[in-house]
């Protein structure tokens, strides 16, 4: 039995085969993120009375380095989901919405670039 309307048969319409793997990295980064958040949020705690070197230490340690690491790759990574869908539902020109979707994956790739050049320098001095 098929779900699929006679027209659409002939068109060829239907799934596009490419939603689940988009909903699941989705929801995988989501359950990251609430750990590796707790972790950042709880250990820079008091940030406002450090000095930035107390901050710098934090953070070259190995764990901390990691964890946080970890958490600002996840929450670009969700973030360029989340903006893809956006653009995806309500960006109606196709141009349009190719040329949002290459800057979001270009700011996602400078965003983790970033993060991975400060906390290794962080990290190995």
């Amino acid at each position: 039995m098929s779900y699929q309307s006679d027209l659409g048969k002939v068109k060829g319409l239907g799934s596009a085969k490419h939603g689940f793997g988009h909903w699941w990295m989705q929801r995988i980064t989501a359950v990251l993120l609430i750990p590796c958040g707790l972790f950042v949020l709880f250990g820079l705690n008091g940030i406002d009375q450090m000095s930035a070197a107390s901050a710098a230490a934090w953070l070259a340690q190995p764990l901390n380095a990691g964890i946080t690491l970890l958490f600002s790759l996840a929450a670009s990574y969700h973030a360029a989901l989340g903006i893809q869908v956006v653009v995806e539902d309500y960006v109606h020109g196709h141009a349009m919405n190719l040329t949002l979707r290459f800057i979001t994956k270009l700011l996602m790739i400078a965003m983790m670039m970033t993060s991975i050049y400060a906390i290794a320098t962080l990290l190995f001095g």
